[in-house]
């Protein structure tokens, strides 16, 4: 619980006599004049409770916090707890933080706040939990677990993080005032941002970075525009900033957890805009981890950058109408383009090797989903069929596994997607390569051409990731799940099944909108293509959305 000071500004003298104030201190000219007492300055406050606060509260284990030197009294047991009970109070709450001249008062109340939203992400208890796993803490720290012990605040950073967390806040408490407040301080967030970065002192600061983060996951959560535009230019704001800070600028702990989440929402970005990113260049994948260890998930990264490099070649080779129709022309590069596929494809294999090896067991096993599969299944689907689209998910070692594997599968699946279209366009003239390319072969897809299967993996595995609750967990289902949606389309499109899965996979999606809100704010069907690899003209590079 925190206190918060009132709205007003004026002395408590002019306040009761509901008169302008001039603010003067320690009395003002309005007091002095009429000769009366100024009262001072000192706010009354409004109190805000967590959800550990009114856990006690309904218990009536309350414990007082007494100030240093003061000694303990008993609590008094006739007052009145039930005036706690409900929502979060935000009356005059929030939207004063700005009024808060005390360094301490502030950083309480900002601390309070952050603890609240991370403690709004505990597991959900509504199905039968999953069997205990080997998960580390280091698999759910990112840059925000570590604000509330965070020895600096700038005001763009302090906006932009209450912005994030009043808004869950208040959606979790059906608070629409509070979600307007949320608002308010993205405003004001935005402008201290742009303050921040014409300031040569705090342009490259981490908390500078951090600001421009905050906003990113703001659009994601609230999307107040109700389009995907704002969102757009805040990442590709964001991967200027950190483009221009250079590789050798995230050497703190706090400064490297903000570039491993940048990383992965620029990389897949970069997939889905079709484009190169300068993550891929060899001193972005040294520089910034000088003095720490490499973890498997962004050795992954690391190939998915490769990855959008092949994609971007490939994209400006073939997107031509005069390509496709006569890929005799291009037959050299397209060869290359081939080759480097095949290459990747070699690394990732290989990198899975070593994911084998860096656990005891299988990476996966299945067993019968929980419930999680079968509540997304559709009754008249279900009827039909004798039972659920997937009534068996896959279990992991641990959460940081699963959403690896779920990584690596989408990343296979875009690969050979790709793959899978070049190889479509050299079918006329495969029997002739020998002849018209001396040397030259295509080796046969094999399982490669099984693009499906890979999609059901990761359908397979959101229940795991999860938790139960996928809209908590957005960060790492939506690039794997999109993936999937696309691939799922293509196979129903072709007439060779998967329609159930399909629409079981969009209302999974559609879930994580419920909490994500920029899902359900694209202007375009979920199933459009945006990471797999497709000849449609039309695809708008902007429409991706990354995780």
């Amino acid at each position: 619980m925190v206190g918060v000071p009132g709205r007003s500004k004026a002395c408590k003298t002019c306040k009761k006599r509901k008169i302008a104030c001039t603010l003067e201190r320690p009395n003002c000219k309005i007091c002095i004049k009429s000769n009366r007492d100024c009262l001072g300055y000192e706010q009354d406050r409004t109190f805000i409770l967590d959800s550990r606060t009114k856990k006690q509260l309904e218990t009536k284990e309350v414990t007082r916090v007494t100030r240093p030197n003061e000694p303990d009294l008993p609590v008094d047991s006739t007052q009145s707890l039930t005036q706690f009970q409900g929502s979060i109070s935000t009356k005059n709450a929030y939207s004063s933080l700005w009024t808060m001249n005390c360094p301490s008062t502030r950083s309480v109340y900002r601390e309070q706040i952050i603890s609240e939203f991370l403690y709004s992400f505990k597991p959900s208890t509504q199905l039968p939990p999953t069997p205990p796993t080997n998960a580390t803490s280091d698999a759910w720290k990112s840059w925000f677990t570590m604000l509330p012990a965070h020895p600096e605040f700038t005001t763009a950073l302090e906006a932009t993080v209450l912005a994030i967390c009043t808004a869950r806040l208040g959606r979790l408490n059906n608070d629409h005032a509070l979600v307007n407040e949320s608002l308010k301080f993205y405003i004001q967030g935005l402008w201290e941002l742009q303050k921040a970065l014409y300031s040569p002192d705090l342009m490259y600061k981490d908390e500078t970075a951090a600001s421009c983060m905050a906003l990113v996951a703001y659009e994601v959560i609230e999307c107040p525009d109700r389009t995907i535009t704002a969102w757009v230019k805040h990442v590709q704001g964001c991967a200027k900033l950190f483009e221009l800070r250079g590789p050798k600028a995230y050497s703190s702990e706090f400064g490297h957890e903000l570039f491993l989440a940048f990383r992965q929402m620029e990389i897949q970005q970069a997939i889905s805009e079709k484009r190169k990113t300068f993550l891929s260049d060899p001193e972005w994948n040294t520089h910034p981890w000088k003095g720490y260890t490499k973890p498997l998930p962004h050795q992954l990264l690391d190939l998915q950058a490769e990855l959008a490099s092949t994609i971007a070649t490939g994209y400006g080779l073939l997107s031509s109408p005069g390509s496709t129709e006569n890929p005799l022309a291009l037959l050299p590069q397209i060869l290359s383009l081939v080759n480097d596929c095949l290459k990747l494809d070699i690394r990732l294999n290989a990198f899975y090797k070593r994911l084998e090896r860096s656990i005891s067991g299988p990476v996966y096993w299945a067993r019968l989903s929980n419930g999680f599969n079968v509540s997304y299944t559709p009754v008249q689907d279900a009827e039909a069929s004798g039972g659920s689209v997937f009534p068996v998910a896959f279990q992991f070692d641990n959460i940081e596994i699963a959403r690896t594997c779920a990584t690596y599968w989408a990343t296979l699946t875009i690969l050979y997607s790709g793959l899978k279209y070049v190889y479509s366009l050299l079918s006329p003239v495969v029997s002739f390569l020998p002849l018209i390319a001396p040397g030259s072969s295509l080796p046969p897809l094999e399982h490669r051409s099984d693009t499906t299967s890979l999609a059901k993996n990761i359908c397979q595995s959101i229940e795991y990731i999860s938790g139960g609750s996928p809209e908590g967990a957005a960060m790492f289902v939506v690039f794997p799940l999109k993936v999937a949606i696309e691939t799922l389309a293509d196979t129903a499109a072709s007439g060779e099944g998967c329609e159930r899965e399909l629409e079981w996979a969009k209302s999974v999606m559609g879930r994580i909108g419920t909490g994500v809100r920029i899902v359900n704010n694209i202007d375009i069907p979920v199933e459009r293509h945006a990471f797999v690899p497709t000849p449609d003209k039309e695809v708008d590079m902007s429409e991706g959305i990354a995780g």
